[in-house]
């Protein structure tokens, strides 16, 4: 039977702690809360939070949908052109996106993220 499945962090799931890719600057450190794996691993979904620090993501591995929770992050594109985001935003992460995050104190977020095979 399918049923609903809330993203809460904390809830029943695979949870994984390690520090952010590519740190910049703190000692940024990630926590997954992963609430649904597809079965061919093609899309799953969650929540994330990380603590203060920077770091950078040369090329995401997914298309990533994601609304902020708490606290907010500034994304930092090539071009040096900055998003500040804050609770209530969502953004969608193309795949191949290169970026840096900028977390001041803490930031927690909902994630789907869609694997592809281009």
């Amino acid at each position: 039977m399918l049923k609903v499945i809330p993203l809460i962090a904390g809830s029943p799931a695979d949870a994984v702690e390690a520090p952010a890719p590519n740190p910049l600057s703190g000692v940024p450190v990630t926590h997954v809360w992963r609430q649904f794996v597809h079965p061919r691993g093609a899309v799953n979904a969650g929540v994330w939070d990380c603590s203060a620090g920077s770091f950078e993501i040369a090329s995401h591995p997914s298309h990533e949908m994601c609304a902020i929770l708490e606290g907010g992050a500034v994304i930092e594109h090539p071009d040096g052109s900055r998003l500040s985001l804050g609770p209530g935003d969502c953004i969608l992460i193309p795949k191949g996106a290169h970026t840096v995050w900028h977390i001041e104190r803490y930031v927690k977020k909902t994630f789907i993220c869609c694997f592809t095979q281009e």
